[in-house]
């Protein structure tokens, strides 16, 4: 029989204060794994990850072959759907930007608050500013392909304009981190270059009207991978200008471009690049010139869309029509050109709006339009050569 050892000490029981602290403890962690399991379910449809510009990975099937490659696709379904996660991830992107670092590959911490887009691979300023990363292509490769667009709808009787808009890094070099280094000829300075060899084909640049007016005006968001209203009615501007030589004698002078009012209290703005970084409060700006507010002034203007939201998001296409004696136009362009839409729109008759980088000859011979805009960011200059024309090659007749 065991004895209690008198000089041992007494072991007491738990105090009720360290029971309850125990029970809460337990209580967090399974609420924790309830939350997560709630947002696995409240995410069931395929969604985006909004900070990552991607879509979540597919749950796993049955048809997927094996153990190991069954789990690793269900962690990664999981991982981009559990509970909290967006929470999570935003604190950690803003912490990492309060630091000074930026937590995503594709974005660049500027100076003085600016951000800057790296592309969808990283790359773009690798490629396009410092010279350090092939562009993927020939620069001839990239002339060949708009000399040989120029050609078949020259033979079509149609106007072709190659509108180039530049990176912001390209505009506000000054804002990029002092270590950044310039090349001394970029891809677009050599294609400029080769094109300016080839004048049968209009280029236009548009880094110096850019560069000119940003003197005096902001041209781009600091927070996002665009230009603003102010830039894109640069742009617009230059476009016009351009239309009018390659349509003597057809084209009215160019509608202005509006300029909407600015509320200092309440036109605030936070781009897509403060958004990948998690949207932290202190990175919004002014919206010196709101384009939503161009949008809803839509009653007041000549051209009228015909697709509805959803038709545009499936097809990438837009038509806008006015109804005026003007020529017809269709536009090859990227999300640069959003606020082109209103405001290019107004000079034309008809407009066909194609979010593409290719060039379909039998949709051209369908449209017959009388220009043919082809515009693309900078970092996309090397995709056209991939993106070859296609379609018929016999002439539409008159």
């Amino acid at each position: 029989m065991r004895t209690r050892d008198p000089g041992a000490t007494p072991v007491r029981a738990p105090e009720r204060s360290q029971r309850w602290f125990d029970l809460a403890l337990v209580a967090l962690f399974v609420a924790s794994l309830g939350a997560m399991l709630a947002g696995v379910w409240l995410a069931r449809p395929p969604g985006v990850l909004v900070l990552e510009r991607r879509n979540m990975h597919p749950w796993p099937t049955t048809a997927d072959s094996g153990y190991r490659e069954w789990t690793a696709g269900f962690e990664r379904a999981f991982g981009d759907r559990f509970g909290g996660r967006g929470v999570l991830t935003r604190l950690h992107h803003a912490l990492k930007v309060a630091l000074g670092a930026s937590p995503v590959d594709n974005v660049m911490l500027g100076r003085a608050g600016w951000l800057f887009f790296l592309g969808e691979d990283a790359r773009a300023l690798d490629r396009h500013y410092r010279g350090v990363a092939p562009l993927g292509t020939t620069v001839d490769a990239v002339v060949g392909e708009f000399e040989r667009r120029n050609a078949a709808l020259a033979a079509r009787g149609i106007a072709y304009i190659v509108v180039v808009v530049p990176d912001k890094f390209s505009v506000y070099d000054e804002h990029l981190p002092r270590w950044v280094v310039r090349a001394t000829a970029t891809p677009l300075d050599r294609i400029a270059a080769a094109m300016k060899d080839r004048a049968d084909t209009r280029f236009l640049d548009l880094r110096a009207p850019l560069r000119a007016a940003k003197t005096t005006r902001r041209v781009y968001f600091r927070t996002d991978s665009h230009w603003n209203l102010i830039g894109a009615s640069i742009g617009y501007e230059a476009l016009m200008d351009e239309v009018r030589r390659a349509l003597p004698g057809r084209m009215a002078s160019p509608v202005p471009a509006p300029r909407p009012p600015y509320d200092p209290q309440r036109d605030r703005y936070s781009g897509d690049l403060a958004t990948m970084l998690g949207s932290p409060s202190w990175l919004a700006e002014e919206d010196l010139a709101p384009l939503w507010k161009v949008y809803a002034d839509a009653s007041r203007r000549c051209a009228k869309r015909f697709e509805d939201d959803a038709t545009v998001q499936r097809t990438g296409r837009e038509t806008f029509e006015c109804d005026a004696p003007r020529p017809r136009a269709m536009i090859l362009r990227d999300s640069m050109a959003i606020p082109w839409l209103p405001l290019v729109s107004e000079n034309f008759s008809r407009t066909v709006w194609l979010a593409t980088r290719r060039l379909d000859l039998q949709l051209v011979d369908a449209e017959r339009p009388d220009v043919v805009v082809d515009q693309l960011v900078e970092r996309s200059l090397g995709q056209v050569a991939a993106m070859t024309m296609v379609g018929g090659a016999k002439p539409a007749v008159p």
